[in-house]
């Protein structure tokens, strides 16, 4: 197996120079792609974000259906398909409390862990 580190400052040029592209030619393929989201994890849960350029919040639908988030860019115009990703939500996800927002094309899904499963402090007693 070969492992290969790339240099953080290219990959980020890289990025940049997509978006960029993407700025110019924003009804391209790219709002199709299943590559056009980032994943983070904290100790209060997960945090998607997806770019989303020329689409505003009535473009956009965020839904969850039992296990199933669904999140669907509509159409605009006749330029785009429009888009649509699926992602399973697990049980140590609270679906109750997921809150999006979009901002500046970017789309931030906050998934919030289920308490259960949320990290708590136990008390120590002296006896």
């Amino acid at each position: 197996m070969f492992i290969t580190n790339l240099n953080q400052n290219r990959n980020n040029l890289i990025d940049e120079m997509i978006d960029d592209i993407f700025r110019i030619y924003p009804n391209s393929y790219r709002h199709n792609s299943s590559s056009n989201y980032k994943t983070d994890s904290d100790e209060d849960g997960i945090t998607l974000t997806m770019n989303v350029p020329g689409y505003n919040k009535k473009l956009i639908d965020v839904t969850v259906s039992g296990g199933n988030l669904s999140i669907e860019g509509k159409s605009h115009s006749g330029d785009t398909d429009g888009f649509i990703h699926n992602f399973t939500i697990s049980d140590n996800l609270d679906s109750d409390g997921i809150d999006a927002t979009v901002i500046d094309g970017v789309l931030t899904v906050s998934i919030p862990y289920a308490e259960a499963v949320k990290p708590r402090k136990i008390e120590v007693k002296v006896k």
